[in-house]
């Protein structure tokens, strides 16, 4: 069926507990386990029962697609749900004994296989019920079988995943049921499923790094403390993935880390002490050390950048991919996305704006630190004038004479784009386009219309229009009022009764998709009863370009 890929073996530290409820490892040769049970939910073809081996099995090894060979993560066997073979969206349940969970809290606890291969979305869904059913069942968590998916990992192995019982199931009869979803990818593989009272020292949360310096190997972390009172906290740092034994102690949320290993993946580890020698599990984070790459294009402080820009930038050694950092100030550039190439194209940047990015090396799906990189500047070009209204100082303007026959006729071939797209009717579109317009409503309450009508032949796609309440060019601030009601070549309608009376209004017309062959013609036409001000002065016809008839 599929393809091949190189393995890496990630082992993370196990939790245990004298106080275990249930301990599953999936070992004895009877699969269900004794008190077990699974069951097909649905083959994925609509007959809602499955192909033989559709349901989950016990495994010893498996291999699939050139992988190499997965062993359990303990013992002789593991439980498989093969959805490498099943269709797609075939589901299935393995389901414990029934449990009382009456006194302490509940945690279960588990390891799972994460695959890099495939980006099909297998999952592994956990829920908490009084029955052996999901039918009102507590969704616990999901895992999804591909590394590249949340929650995202540094690298393909078995990884520990554990979710808290709410404590609305203490004193019942309860069953933790994992849910095997098939999306015709790589095997769901879990092993030693453990249930217990939850710790008493919680672990940490949302591990966070600023100020890293690649030459010195140093950065800060700080996380969210658990609930409790913890006594203080450790930290540690390598590049094995592994979890530690112990840590260098630190009294608050913040650890200043030394011992970064430069070009490759580290890990910081984070663990709650709750004094007498009580830790929690440990909380982590991947992370790539890498410097900032050196960019090439556009040089820091340009001007006239088109609104479609090439940005490049040098390799760095030991870097597979990238990540493009692009923000309107310095410090508030977000990523944009990763990608394995030394450049990469940006779309509809805004006219005479100022932007300021960097580029962050990583590895596969682990990123660098953004914190140390020094952003670079370039401003956009201003727009051009052809169609003459291209920009807002251009726009034509609309009156009560512009109804049929004499129709406000423009185009978007040729223009560029002045403001990014706004959401309307709960769509944003992609627009690479926008012309302008501008009319202003009587001192009586608005009424009537203003359609805007593509021309049948090479006409404006799927119109959105835009209406601002501003009296000029500088300030037209948020839109007040929007049409895409449509799509293809139907018209939009600008009801003038939703707007105010005596008030200047600007109207921006731009197609909702960014293809070129998107743009086109188009026509404005006001009802006859609209209540927009006429101007003998302006009684005239306008073709596609703006000239005068």
């Amino acid at each position: 069926m599929k393809k091949t890929l190189l393995s890496v073996f990630i082992v993370m530290t196990c939790f245990v507990s004298v106080n275990a409820q249930l301990s599953e490892s999936f070992d004895g040769a009877t699969f269900p386990p004794a008190g077990w049970t699974t069951n097909v939910v649905s083959a994925g073809d609509g007959s809602g029962v499955g192909s033989p081996g559709d349901i989950w099995s016990r495994a010893a090894t498996v291999t699939e697609d050139g992988e190499p060979v997965i062993n359990p993560h303990s013992g002789s066997g593991m439980a498989q749900y093969d959805a490498y073979n099943f269709d797609p969206s075939s589901k299935a349940d393995l389901i414990t004994p029934p449990m009382d969970f009456a006194g302490n809290p509940k945690r279960v606890t588990f390891w799972m296989y994460r695959s890099g291969f495939y980006t099909d979305p297998d999952s592994l869904t956990v829920f908490v019920n009084t029955a052996a059913s999901i039918t009102g069942a507590t969704l616990l968590g999901r895992i999804t079988r591909y590394a590249g998916s949340e929650p995202v990992v540094a690298a393909v192995g078995w990884y520990q995943y554990f979710f808290d019982i709410p404590a609305s199931f203490n004193g019942a009869t309860n069953y933790i049921i994992f849910r095997g979803n098939g999306e015709y990818g790589l095997s769901i593989l879990i092993d030693d499923v453990l249930v217990a009272n939850q710790p008493s020292c919680r672990p940490v949360s949302a591990i966070t790094a600023t100020n890293f310096n690649y030459a010195a190997g140093t950065a800060t972390f700080t996380w969210t403390p658990p609930t409790g009172s913890p006594t203080g906290y450790q930290w540690a740092v390598n590049t094995t993935g592994i979890a530690p034994a112990a840590g260098t102690a630190v009294a608050g949320t913040t650890a200043a880390v030394t011992g970064i290993t430069s070009n490759v993946v580290n890990y910081v580890f984070i663990r709650t002490s709750c004094g007498a020698g009580d830790f929690s599990t440990w909380d982590s984070l991947a992370f790539s050390a890498f410097p900032c790459a050196t960019v090439t294009a556009p040089v820091n402080g340009s001007t006239n950048i088109p609104q479609t820009q090439s940005f490049t930038w040098n390799a760095v050694t030991g870097a597979t991919s990238y990540s493009f950092y692009l923000g309107s100030a310095v410090g508030n550039e977000i990523s944009l996305g990763a990608t394995t190439e030394l450049s990469v194209t940006i779309s509809n940047l805004v006219p005479l704006a100022t932007y300021y990015w960097y580029v962050v090396p990583g590895i596969g799906n682990v990123p660098g630190l953004v914190n140390s990189c020094t952003s670079n500047s370039f401003t956009i070009a201003p727009e051009g004038n052809t169609p003459p209204n291209n920009t807002c100082s251009g726009a034509i303007t609309i009156n009560g004479t512009n109804i049929t026959g004499n129709a406000v006729a423009a185009t978007t071939v040729g223009a560029t784009l002045s403001l990014p797209a706004a959401t309307c009717a709960g769509a944003l579109g992609t627009a690479d386009d926008d012309v302008w317009f501008e009319f202003t409503t009587s001192s009586l309450p608005p009424a009537g219309t203003l359609t805007i009508t593509p021309n049948p032949t090479r006409g404006i796609l799927d119109v959105v229009a835009q209406v601002y309440a501003a009296a000029s060019c500088g300030n037209v601030g948020a839109p007040v009022y929007c049409a895409d009601l449509t799509d293809s070549i139907s018209s939009e309608i600008i009801a003038l009764s939703s707007l105010s009376a005596n008030t200047h209004y600007y109207m921006r017309v731009y197609s909702f998709r960014s293809t070129s062959a998107s743009r086109g013609g188009f026509t404005i036409v006001a009802s006859a009863g609209s209540t927009l001000p006429v101007s003998l002065a302006t009684f005239t016809a306008r073709h596609p370009m703006g000239k005068i008839s």
